[in-house]
């Protein structure tokens, strides 16, 4: 597959995101645009493409609604939760491993900063499919108890059965 027209199109949907987010059409925002559009588009479409086709499959519009809804109140969820633990003291950062295998690379990467969004806890890495997450708990907590709540409310909603594809 030649990889010329994805990295076209990611290179033309950039430059137009560009130009509608700053709203400035004088020559400097223009060609700014250009150059970092280009160079963004050139060097990540790797990412999102191999010799084969495209990696990653898509996510439902509806499922995303649900998903940035769901994003939403973990954030201030996880605020609220995340001071009341700074106050009682009785937790310290953990560090354990998630591996989401049945996930795309794109869809882990949106789980890995779905995380980092979430107060409390970060993505420290990710590898392929793995991500290790670094979270204020009980360090006597099982890391199956850490991993439910990602897996539950963000892993979960990224899972295309085939029909709904």
């Amino acid at each position: 597959m030649n990889l010329f027209w994805p990295k076209a199109k990611l290179f033309l949907i950039m430059f137009i995101l560009w130009l509608l987010f700053s709203l400035r059409f004088d020559l400097q925002t223009i060609i700014t645009g250009f150059v970092i559009s280009f160079f963004v588009a050139w060097f990540t479409s790797d990412i999102l493409h191999d010799k084969k086709g495209s990696r990653f499959k898509g996510i439902p519009f509806h499922r995303l609604i649900v998903y940035f809804f769901v994003l939403f109140i973990e954030i201030f969820k996880a605020a609220f939760v995340y001071s009341i633990n700074l106050f009682k003291r009785n937790y310290e950062p953990v560090v354990f491993k998630l591996n989401l295998e049945k996930l795309d690379p794109v869809k882990v990467a949106i789980v890995a900063n779905s995380i980092t969004l979430t107060p409390g806890t970060i993505s420290v890495e990710m590898v392929d499919q793995v991500i290790y997450v670094m979270v204020l708990a009980d360090p006597m907590t099982p890391h199956e108890e850490l991993e439910r709540p990602i897996r539950e409310r963000f892993e979960k909603l990224l899972l295309i059965k085939e029909d709904e594809s």
